[in-house]
């Protein structure tokens, strides 16, 4: 799989013959609100300072399927209840800029390495999955990850998300 950026707020997920699996579409430029559509249509929304919820669209209930929230020293947790998984989203030490995603045991589920796309004025990425969590990583856990990503890039970089964690 990869990620291909259509522009500026939308991000796809290609399978191995460039088809989109699956999308992510900011409604606005602080990355608050946004859709997910992967095999299910899902609503991403900023409900605090540092915090968001995925939950579906389609089906009448609000069930959360996902809980992203920027912790301490600027590592972003990713939580799905619904599969009892807790995610860590941390940005590398090194001079080199990438983000892993790990589950409990510290294993690089995937990483991406984000470059600067100045025609989109936003950043493509460079998915890299670990092969013992390929059936782990669908393209709902894939596009949690884009969505840390273009938080913690726009925190980094002065954007509209904050970087302070409401304590």
């Amino acid at each position: 799989m990869t990620i291909y950026t259509v522009d500026k707020k939308t991000f796809a997920v290609l399978d191995e013959n460039n088809a989109t699996v699956a999308s992510l579409l900011y409604t606005n430029n602080a990355f608050d609100d946004a859709i997910i559509e992967a095999a299910e249509k899902f609503a991403l929304n900023g409900i605090t300072t540092g915090t968001w919820i995925t939950y579906g669209i389609d089906d009448n209930s609000t069930k959360i399927r996902s809980k992203i929230r920027v912790e301490t020293g600027g590592v972003i947790s990713v939580r799905l209840p619904w599969k009892k998984k807790k995610y860590l989203f941390k940005k590398s030490a090194g001079w080199k800029l990438r983000f892993s995603l790990v589950d409990h045991a510290g294993e690089d589920v995937l990483t991406l390495v984000p470059t600067v796309n100045w025609q989109k004025e936003s950043h493509d990425y460079i998915l890299q999955l670990n092969e013992e969590f390929e059936e782990e990583c669908d393209s709902f856990l894939i596009l949690q990850a884009v969505h840390s990503a273009n938080c913690s890039l726009s925190m980094m970089t002065g954007g509209k998300v904050p970087a302070l964690v409401s304590i």
